[in-house]
Order: structure tokens, then C-alpha cells, then sequence
């Protein structure tokens, strides 16, 4: 399980996204399910990942976007937070 801890803003959504190939492995669920959005405390926003959905020996990236209640709209972050999945 992988727990990683943003400071800011607490309306954010992940996606994880397989390196070699771009693929959406979790996309953002940004709609009416919202199983990517991150959850939040006094010590910022985080999220748990099961690890066992994705495949050993690829790399990953993990990507977020935010929700602007000024624009109405969801903005994704540039950066890509990589890791490697190994048995």
C-alpha cells in the first residue's frame, strides 16, 4: 500500500497512469463516482493505493487534478509522481 500526503488543496483526485505506454490504469473518477478523490485531515490530503491492481516489473506515474469552484472546472497538475511496482 502506498500513502502519499499533499498539503494542498482538499478538493483533489488521482489517476495512475502505466509509464510505458500512457496507460489510465485508474483514471480520475471526477463524475458521480468519486474513487479518486483524495481524502483530507489536519495533516493534509491523502490516499491509500492497493497495490496488488498493479502489475509487477512496470513503472508508474501518479497524477492529480483539482477541482476550481471559481472556474467550475477540474485542472490537472503537470508533475507525474513516478514509482516502480516489484514482486
Amino acid at each position: 500500500m502506498i500513502v502519499i500526503i499533499v498539503t494542498k488543496p482538499h478538493n483533489l483526485d488521482f489517476k495512475i497512469v502505466r509509464l510505458v505506454d500512457n496507460f489510465e490504469v485508474i483514471p480520475f473518477g471526477t463524475g458521480s463516482e468519486n474513487h479518486t478523490q483524495l481524502s483530507f485531515d489536519n495533516s493534509g490530503s491523502y490516499f491509500d493505493l492497493d497495490m496488488t491492481l498493479l502489475q509487477a516489473d512496470y513503472a508508474y506515474g501518479v497524477k492529480f487534478a483539482f477541482y476550481d469552484d471559481t472556474a467550475k472546472s477540474w485542472n490537472e497538475y503537470p508533475d507525474i509522481f513516478k514509482f516502480r511496482v516489484e514482486e
